[in-house]
């Protein structure tokens, strides 16, 4: 019983290091938040792959991850989001902008929860993970900018990105599921863990030279437009077999 258990310990770090994450924000830490939130995305990786690979899989572990994900990945990035950048809006419009990822991503994960069969090898909508880490990557992001040009108004980017991240979060839109770290899962198993490894390389070497937030950024936008670009692709030769069918 304990055994079925293990992979939930990945998951309440994952938990941890989201509240963590929101008193850094509540202390001004940002950029320290980023990477704390960062790190939780990990674990929250960490957690699934040994439910998976050891068949540890159950209810209770689903459940969990769900309301860890909500903790970490929806709340925290919310937070961080109206601190930093939408307080200052007139009226509650900053609390709407700032609160649309954490609304859309509990949409999301109850939506999650109640689909029975899932894709193996795919997620349907963008994770809310991955849409953690974009909001994550554009703050660093844009921080960077502020050090060079301190008038750069960040709602110019912000609003616009956080409206496309959360209707990718409720698409249908498929997006790769992150690969086992085994390579002999298959071929495209190991085309994507050779991706996930010099993603790893590429972003500690960032972190000493400086620059581990355009890394993060490049890897987001190549996982967000894989999945688009692969959607319209599928629906373009759906579209075309059935118009030679006519």
């Amino acid at each position: 019983k304990i055994n079925k258990h293990f992979p939930s310990i990945f998951t309440l770090i994952n938990l941890f290091l989201g509240f963590i994450a929101i008193i850094n924000i509540h202390q001004q830490n940002y950029i320290i938040s980023c990477y704390i939130l960062f790190l939780a995305a990990a674990f929250d990786s960490i957690d699934g792959k040994l439910a998976r690979m050891f068949g540890f899989s159950t209810d209770f572990g689903k459940e969990i991850d769900s309301l860890a994900d909500m903790v970490s990945f929806c709340l925290a990035p919310a937070f961080l989001i109206y601190t930093l950048y939408t307080y200052k809006m007139p009226g509650i419009f900053g609390e709407f902008i700032a609160s649309i990822p954490l609304i859309m991503g509990a949409i999301r994960l109850a939506q999650f929860n109640i689909i029975k069969e899932q894709p193996s090898h795919s997620f349907i909508g963008l994770p809310t993970p991955v849409n953690a880490l974009a909001i994550v990557s554009l703050v660093l992001f844009i921080e960077h900018i502020k050090l060079v040009r301190p008038e750069f108004s960040p709602l110019i980017l912000l609003i616009p990105i956080i409206i496309i991240l959360s209707f990718l979060m409720l698409s249908q839109i498929q997006y790769p599921k992150f690969p086992m770290w085994s390579f002999n899962v298959g071929k495209e198993n190991n085309y994507r863990l050779f991706g996930v490894i010099f993603f790893i390389i590429c972003f500690i070497i960032g972190i000493f030279m400086g620059y581990s937030y355009l890394v993060l950024s490049i890897f987001i936008v190549y996982y967000l437009l894989l999945g688009i670009i692969q959607h319209i692709i599928n629906n373009f030769g759906k579209i075309k077999t059935k118009n030679q069918g006519i």
